[in-house]
């Protein structure tokens, strides 16, 4: 069987997304960009941000950083949406904090009336449970410190599009009836286009991937790119998400899997482009 993006970005799982994939299998990269490439150009809201201690975590802010350039190449205007755990990330994009206090119904609202976007993106970013409550990974509520950036992405009147390597990130409650299966307790805001990953920063290499496949476009970023703008979020206090230590790790995985992660990606295209 040929390698597909959805085999790459699901591979060296730790986390059992390699099974959840079995179980819904379908291409989710290539559906969730021909979907997009189908958009109106337009405002596109990327959310992203996981608190993890006292910062952000390394996974999600780089992969919403190469979305966030890829959107501007196509075409579209992103705008990155977060709160102060990621302070000083995303100092090269137009970016909306969004803290505690800010996140009423009605202030969300003004928000989507405001700009109008054509579509929302999440990546990593924690969404609540049936319960309501923002628990990570490890089972800790943080709700107290975690804005409802969700409950937006949840009022979306244009498509909205999704990242998850865990269970309980935005957009993974179409799978909230398998979750529990592998332990994990699920967030429950569905998403019209999901990609599950082994790490969501490669959801989004593998979303870039095929937006190149479909557009014609260099969009893929070299691995020197990714190691440059981690280093950044690092000095800025970014943690990994497992470890909870401000290292260039991701997810408990070093950076460096990240080059070959986007070495197979980059093997596909030229496959693919070598048969078309």
């Amino acid at each position: 069987m040929n390698k597909t993006v959805d085999d790459v970005i699901l591979s060296r799982s730790t986390r059992g997304m390699d099974k959840l994939y079995n179980h819904y299998q379908q291409p989710w990269c290539r559906r969730a960009a021909e979907a997009f490439l189908a958009l109106d150009r337009g405002r596109v809201f990327i959310y992203t941000g996981f608190l993890a201690g006292e910062r952000g975590e390394t996974d999600g802010p780089v992969g919403a950083f190469f979305l966030y350039r890829g959107m501007v190449k196509l075409g579209w205007s992103p705008l990155i949406l977060t709160d102060s755990c990621c302070s000083g990330y995303f100092s090269e994009c137009e970016t909306l904090f969004i803290e505690k206090g800010e996140d009423d119904e009605a202030g969300l609202r003004e928000i989507l009336h405001r700009h109008e976007p054509v579509a929302h993106l999440s990546i990593e970013r924690l969404g609540h449970d049936s319960a309501g409550q923002y628990c990570n990974f490890s089972g800790k509520d943080i709700s107290a410190r975690t804005p409802r950036l969700d409950c937006l992405f949840e009022m979306a009147q244009t498509p909205t599009f999704a990242i998850g390597d865990g269970g309980n990130e935005v957009g993974m409650g179409n799978f909230a009836e398998f979750l529990p299966s592998i332990g994990v307790n699920p967030c429950v805001v569905c998403s019209d286009f999901p990609i599950v990953a082994s790490v969501s920063n490669w959801g989004a290499y593998g979303l870039l991937a095929e937006l190149e496949r479909g557009s014609g476009e260099a969009l893929l970023p070299d691995f020197a790119e990714v190691e440059e703008y981690l280093q950044k979020i690092v000095s800025c206090g970014a943690v990994d998400g497992i470890s909870g230590e401000n290292e260039m790790s991701v997810d408990g995985k070093g950076y460096l899997v990240d080059r070959e992660v986007l070495r197979e990606l980059r093997e596909l295209e030229e496959g693919r482009a070598a048969l078309s």
